[in-house]
Order: C-alpha cells, then structure tokens, then sequence
C-alpha cells in the first residue's frame, strides 16, 4: 500500500515546493515622454515624471529615452534607472534650482 502512494506523495510535494509566481514589484513604474500616457506599467506609461514622483512610497521608476524637464524633488528612497544616455534630465532656464534634488536616499542610474 505505501508503494502505491509514493508517486503521489512526490507529486504533492514537488508542486507545493514551486516558488510562487512574483507578483509585479510595488512602486515600479515606467515614464516614457513620447507616449500618448497611462497607468504607468511597461505597456502603458506613464507620460510624465512628474506624475511618477507624486506616487506615494518608495518608486523604481524606469525612463525612456527622451528629454526630461525638472526639477525634480526626488522623495526618499526613490529609483531613477534611465536608458542611457539618451535619457536627459534638464530643468527650465531661469529656473534657479538644481535639476534632481531628494530627501534622503535616492539613486540616479543610466541617465
């Protein structure tokens, strides 16, 4: 009898030992300034930076290629990952402020 349950056994076990699918990452958005804007995931993203930054909680916010104008107030624990080094942020002329400012910890990758 217990023979006959092993195969089962080892069935139920590797099934429940499956890691779980990741769910999408809480605070990840996508920017892109060309684009028509949306809800902020890689197929619909978000148009401005801005709009990204007002998001409450920590953000990884992923930018396309394009030209970005601040300033920004980067809020604490914020992720700015570009796409090289067509990824531009500039602030308006006149405007007497830095370009990216934050409030703690903050990173500024591939821009």
């Amino acid at each position: 009898m217990p023979s006959r349950l092993l195969p089962w056994f080892l069935i139920l076990l590797c099934t429940c030992a499956r890691p779980p699918l990741r769910p999408a990452r809480q605070g990840e958005l996508w920017v892109d300034g060309a684009a028509p804007g949306g809800d902020g995931t890689r197929e619909r993203p978000l148009r401005s930076l801005a709009e990204a930054l007002a998001r409450p909680g920590p953000q990884l916010v992923h930018l396309a290629s394009g030209r970005y104008e601040g300033p920004f107030l980067l809020p604490e624990g914020t992720r700015l990952v570009g796409a090289g080094p067509t990824t531009v942020l500039t602030v308006a002329s006149g405007a007497g402020a830095g370009v990216v400012e934050t409030r703690g910890e903050a990173s500024l990758e591939a821009l």
